[in-house]
């Protein structure tokens, strides 16, 4: 089936599939600006056409964009819902053990125990390592990516051991590749803070690794681009929790500034 459908960001054009790569470069640029409302127009938009299209890949990849979405967003009706139909159409494709289905079921399971379903997410925390372990390099981001989520689930089960050792996992892969993930590392540290913090006997811990991810987030060699604020946008209310406010108040002006230079 072939048609003409006009994306209110995008130029007038036919498809007779909807153009992924297209609409990741304008979910980009309109995520570097936070403009969350534009992006969740663009991606009803074209969650209607690949359904028109019967474009099941494409609707996939739109599905799980919109699970990160909706979790950001906090609806948890829309963002449950499209894990389930992601999932479903996961293997109503065959698809169940290619790698890009790996990132859709880590991205689902983080959803799903965002909003308070963290028990069932765990088989599919699961689904997604087995996938990534055959197919990636052991010093692979998405490892990473893997670890630091999961981590925030095992803290939720109170297994708090799995939870410490997954963070390390995370903070020794990104390590590798030296300042590019300073940000991503700095999350992490402050998920390992929170994870001292209330455990059973208060561990001093808890400081030092708040001061190791200012450390890395107030680097020179950080790129201050779209996704650097949206981690120190993450960061910044630990730092106040912390008692960090001098802190709080710089990564919040450092995050108003990208998302306004943009």
């Amino acid at each position: 089936m072939t048609g003409a459908y006009n994306c209110p960001t995008c130029s007038k054009e036919s498809y007779d599939v909807v153009p992924i790569m297209r609409i990741m470069q304008k979910l980009d640029e309109l995520f570097d600006k936070n403009d969350l409302r534009a992006v969740g127009e663009l991606l009803e938009y074209w969650e209607r056409e690949a359904r028109i299209l019967h474009d099941d890949r494409g609707l996939l990849e739109i599905l799980n964009e919109e699970i990160g979405y909706f979790r950001r967003t906090g609806n948890k009706e829309r963002g449950i819902s499209a894990v389930n139909e992601a999932f479903d159409l996961i293997k109503a494709l065959g698809a169940d053990s290619l790698e890009s289905s790996g990132t859709i079921y880590l991205n689902g399971a983080t959803t799903m125990k965002a909003f308070g379903e963290t028990a069932s997410a765990m088989q599919y925390y699961e689904k997604a390592k087995e996938i990534y372990e055959k197919h990636l390099s052991s010093d692979d981001y998405r490892l990473a990516a893997y670890y630091n989520n999961v981590s925030s689930a095992y803290k939720e089960l109170n297994r708090v051991d799995e939870a410490e050792k997954s963070c390390y996992n995370a903070i020794s892969i990104l390590e590798k590749s030296g300042d590019k993930y300073n940000g991503e590392i700095a999350v992490t540290y402050v998920n390992l803070a929170h994870l001292y913090y209330d455990s059973d006997n208060f561990d001093d811990r808890v400081y030092s690794c708040m001061d190791r991810a200012w450390e890395l987030l107030s680097s020179e060699k950080n790129v201050q681009d779209g996704n650097f604020a949206f981690l120190c946008s993450k960061c910044y209310p630990s730092f106040g929790y912390f008692g960090y406010f001098d802190y709080e108040k710089k990564l919040k002006a450092i995050v108003e500034r990208i998302y306004e230079g943009n």
